[in-house]
């Protein structure tokens, strides 16, 4: 349920605007930032030194930004987007290729739904018998078995 919840979490943050998303996690380090001034502030230090042993516990934060950009949205989804764009791109730019390649499709699949629906219209479909549900196993001299499905 937990994963469900991140995934649904996941997919409205990708949904939604980056720009506002960018806009929170700024206001978020920001605040993070000041809160450990304030502490630093009380435990006597400078305001300039608490500021900056503040930013030093924080680490560093354009890494901490890119780890919740790496989190935000749906890196697979994000990545296969970015993959087809490319793969259209190049089928764009070489239209040779793009036709034998379309063409090569469709003659596949033609074929494959051919020779599909005449191995169902042969051997799959119903038998052209009165009552298909009863069957009879013959052997060489006599009757073996009659029985029903």
């Amino acid at each position: 349920m937990r994963s469900l919840r991140r995934f649904v979490k996941r997919l409205g943050a990708w949904a939604s605007s980056r720009r506002k998303a960018e806009e929170r996690l700024r206001a978020e380090v920001e605040d993070h930032i000041v809160r450990q001034t304030a502490e630093n502030l009380r435990a006597g230090l400078s305001v300039v030194e608490a500021r900056r042993q503040a930013a030093l516990k924080f680490g560093a934060v354009e890494a901490a930004k890119e780890s919740y950009r790496d989190q935000r949205g749906l890196p697979f989804l994000e990545t296969l987007l970015r993959d087809v764009r490319h793969a259209l791109r190049g089928l764009r730019k070489a239209p040779a290729f793009t036709i034998t390649t379309v063409l090569t499709l469709a003659l596949g699949i033609g074929a494959t739904t051919s020779i599909f629906t005449l191995v169902h219209a042969v051997l799959m479909k119903s038998l052209a018998v009165s009552n298909p549900t009863i069957y009879i196993a013959w052997t060489r001299n006599s009757l073996l078995h009659v029985g029903r499905i």
